[in-house]
């Protein structure tokens, strides 16, 4: 059984852990290490979710150490994953006891679309999803942004990069920066750093559930 609170904790001591080689990249390395490090974030991130969503089909305990009741008493993690993807549209239907043969058939279980609509789903059987479903429209945006542009820096090509002009207006650049520099711009709503402000908000969503 998952233990959510330790799943958070473990979460957030590494996203502070990775997140701080961010900050010790020159310029001449930037580009390499910032891909890295939101790679790193964007896995940490996922398997977070992952954990979240599996105590919730086959049972754990919440961040209060209070139990989750299953909704499939003795799933396994590949038959809870069927399940999963089934709650977010990526599966018809979900006959009992159906499993998945592997990890590459599953969800990026961190996506905010993918979020939504499993805390839709679920629902009727948690009341902590609608909770989860309240507060996530106010990261939502910003969890967006990251996925968008750790994107870019992993898969970086001249369309992809232009493509980070569909949330350019919401940063403000310096005189000598980029668009492919996004992460060292200022959220203009936060007056935060790019980067910084990205990581408030993923820190944001999992300390409030």
């Amino acid at each position: 059984m998952r233990y959510l609170s330790h799943k958070r904790q473990r979460f957030l001591d590494s996203l502070k852990n990775v997140a701080i080689m961010y900050s010790y990249a020159n310029q001449r390395e930037q580009l390499l290490i910032s891909a890295g490090v939101l790679n790193s974030i964007w896995n940490l991130w996922n398997n977070f979710w992952r954990d979240y969503w599996i105590a919730h089909v086959s049972g754990g305990y919440d961040f209060g150490n209070n139990i989750i009741h299953p909704l499939y008493n003795g799933y396994n993690d590949k038959q809870s994953c069927h399940y999963l993807l089934y709650a977010c549209n990526k599966r018809s239907n979900h006959l009992f006891g159906a499993t998945i043969t592997g990890s590459h058939q599953e969800a990026t279980w961190g996506d905010p679309n993918i979020i939504s609509l499993i805390a839709i789903k679920m629902t009727p059987h948690h009341g902590s999803m609608a909770h989860l479903s309240g507060i996530l429209g106010y990261y939502q945006t910003h969890l967006q942004h990251f996925q968008r542009i750790r994107n870019t820096l992993t898969h970086l090509n001249n369309e992809n990069v232009f493509h980070l002009n569909a949330i350019a207006g919401y940063y403000s650049f310096g005189a000598d920066h980029r668009l492919i520099d996004i992460l060292e711009s200022v959220e203009i709503s936060s007056s935060t750093r790019c980067f910084n402000n990205l990581i408030n908000n993923m820190e944001g969503l999992v300390q409030n559930l």
